[in-house]
């Protein structure tokens, strides 16, 4: 497992530095945390770091927004979705199995079609400016960003 706290803006940006150096094509980053803890912002700054350089926007309404920088950026929010069978509209497999990178806020919400070697980072709030980033080291590739990032 690693914890790692981050007390600022310029804390988070550098922390998604360093773990989108980790990142390899076809990976899938789940964003666990409570409304307002930070996960877009997050993904705003990972998206940065990737080489992304239009603004990243919260794709609630429309489920997913596509970018193009280093990698295929795609951004999804499944706070909306109800049950993991509406994502059989919108082709969820080519965002779960991604030519590219995928994050997903709210993935919980996709339960059983998630991708077994998902990368869930759990953001906390610990204050208004301090956050909590949690990497359980679930799987494989977990495993490896951990050992990587220490």
């Amino acid at each position: 497992m690693l914890e790692i706290i981050l007390n600022s803006l310029d804390e988070c940006n550098n922390f998604s530095k360093r773990f989108s150096k980790t990142l390899k094509n076809g990976d899938v980053i789940s964003l666990v945390g409570d409304l307002g803890a930070g996960k877009t912002t997050f993904t705003k700054f990972l998206g940065k770091n990737l080489g992304i350089g239009e603004d990243i926007t919260s794709p609630t309404f429309n489920l997913v927004n596509l970018y193009s920088g280093k990698f295929e950026f795609n951004h999804m929010d499944l706070y909306r979705i109800d049950s993991p069978e509406e994502l059989y509209q919108i082709d969820y497999e080519n965002y779960f199995y991604p030519d590219g990178i995928t994050v997903i806020e709210w993935a919980e919400n996709a339960d059983y079609l998630l991708p077994k070697n998902l990368i869930e980072l759990e953001i906390l709030k610990i204050s208004e400016n301090s956050r909590k980033i949690v990497i359980k080291g679930n799987n494989k590739r977990e495993l490896e960003i951990i050992e990587e990032l220490q």
